[in-house]
């Protein structure tokens, strides 16, 4: 309540460097993937302001980051650590099948060779990833499809998607960023019928999932394991090293990702200033508290903003 008072500018870091391409001009231009030491050379600077406070949130720990400090001026930074963050670590990886038998037991590897199977005998199953080119008209049919599937999924849930209310503006920006290879869309299909759909967005040797849906009618094949496979078989021939599977604690990642890191976010003030002081104080023991909120389950598990949400629209 009392942020009202403390007016501060704000950047969601893995938005701004993943989907926009973008990193803010507090950093050097040069980044790094700390797990396979890759540079991360930005093409666009998002200017921030180095006289006033401004709060990034969503800082992946692995990512390394160096402070310009030009353009940091005088300012000062703290970090608060918050949510988990979880990825597939493919790097020296050699084959599907030896990651297989590295990260699931062998009734996992069993189970999912059966799904596999039957789904593949019940149905004429194909799976096509657009990375580069796709037509217009088979790209509007499949965020068509896109847009019922997340719906669909999300009102079984009854819970609140925050990507519906801008599809139209999300529809226009990917299609441009697929082109450019910047993008990319993961398509299971049963015929000619979307039934498994990702959204991921590329950055160097870096794959970022950003959006998934599944057919739930099809819920007993385990699509998203199958959809899964097909990821780690594409970003392996492709020399991709990580598929982030981004923030979010849920049976299928700690099932697929073999590498856990932590998101923080970090806050910038003037140290010479009251109230700059006063709104780092207040800022980190509000994110403290909704980290330890999280912690102990009490948001997530016994109370969810999402579905609150779901309930009142």
């Amino acid at each position: 309540m009392l942020e009202k008072y403390f007016s501060k500018k704000l950047t969601n870091f893995v938005f701004c460097l993943f989907i926009e391409g973008s990193k803010p001009s507090f950093f050097d231009d040069t980044l790094y993937n700390s797990i396979t030491s890759t540079p991360i050379t930005s093409a666009k600077n998002l200017v921030v302001d180095k006289s006033s406070r401004h709060l990034i949130i969503n800082i992946p720990s692995y990512i390394q980051l160096t402070e310009h400090k030009e353009n940091i001026g005088n300012l000062k930074f703290i970090d608060v650590p918050q949510y988990k963050g979880f990825l597939v670590n493919l790097k020296n990886q050699v084959s599907t099948a030896n990651f297989l038998q590295d990260q699931l037991s062998k009734r996992n590897q069993k189970n999912l060779r059966s799904k596999q199977k039957k789904l593949e005998s019940s149905f004429k199953i194909t799976n096509s990833v657009y990375f580069g080119s796709i037509e217009k008209n088979t790209y509007l049919l499949i965020f068509k499809t896109f847009y019922s599937l997340l719906k669909n999924r999300f009102h079984q849930k009854k819970t609140h998607n925050r990507y519906l209310a801008d599809w139209d503006n999300l529809q226009t920006y990917v299609y441009h960023k697929i082109l450019k290879k910047e993008a990319s869309l993961f398509v299971l299909y049963d015929n000619k019928k979307p039934i498994g759909i990702t959204l991921n967005f590329h950055l160097r040797d870096i794959v970022f999932s950003h959006i998934q849906a599944y057919d739930v009618d099809y819920s007993i094949y385990n699509i998203g394991d199958i959809c899964m496979v097909n990821h780690i078989t594409w970003c392996i021939q492709n020399n991709v090293s990580i598929f982030d599977l981004s923030m979010g604690e849920t049976y299928y990642k700690l099932k697929w990702s073999n590498y856990h890191y932590n998101f923080y976010n970090r806050l910038y003030y003037n140290n010479n200033a009251i109230v700059d002081i006063a709104w780092v104080k207040i800022t980190r023991l509000k994110f403290r508290l909704l980290q330890y909120l999280r912690d102990k389950q009490i948001l997530g598990k016994y109370f969810s903003l999402d579905k609150l949400l779901y309930k009142v629209k």
